[in-house]
């Protein structure tokens, strides 16, 4: 009988070595499979980042292209407000020549107005002057009168 509780235990023990031997096939298994999936969830999650980073990247690319689309829209409206305003500033100061120049000739017309109302006085004056002294009573309402008149 302790040859059988021997053998018993023998196979006990064998059946013991060979159940801590899969335990630790299994382990070690299960060991490499925790491992690969580390690995792949590693991959995965490294992959996602570059995904994140890449959309970050085209965002703030599409943001930036954007933001200098906006600021060369706003740089050519100032651009065109800015000549607009100079074609302004040249129209106003065309109309603002223009009006000094017909000041400048109104004012020489007046002088010449006054030049020739001056002349004509003294014109008139003048030939006043150089007539001889004209006897009113014999002044003729008609010039051909004194043609048609009678000897006296």
């Amino acid at each position: 009988m302790s040859e059988t509780l021997e053998n018993i235990e023998q196979a006990l023990a064998q059946r013991a070595l060979e159940l801590e031997q899969q335990r630790m096939k299994a382990h070690e298994e299960a060991m490499k499979e925790i491992a690969a999936a580390r690995v792949a969830e590693e991959e995965r999650q490294r992959k996602v980042q570059e995904e994140v980073n890449a959309q970050d990247a085209r965002t703030r690319a599409k943001k930036a292209a954007e933001k200098a689309a906006i600021e060369e829209a706003f740089k050519a409206e100032q651009e065109l407000q800015r000549a607009r305003e100079q074609e302004q500033n040249k129209k106003q100061e065309e109309i603002e020549k223009m009006v000094a120049r017909k000041e400048a000739l109104d004012k020489k017309l007046r002088d010449l107005e006054h030049a020739e109302e001056a002349a004509k006085k003294e014109l008139h004056d003048i030939m006043l002057r150089s007539l001889p002294c004209v006897d009113t009573e014999r002044i003729m309402s008609n010039p051909l009168e004194r043609f048609f008149q009678k000897s006296e």
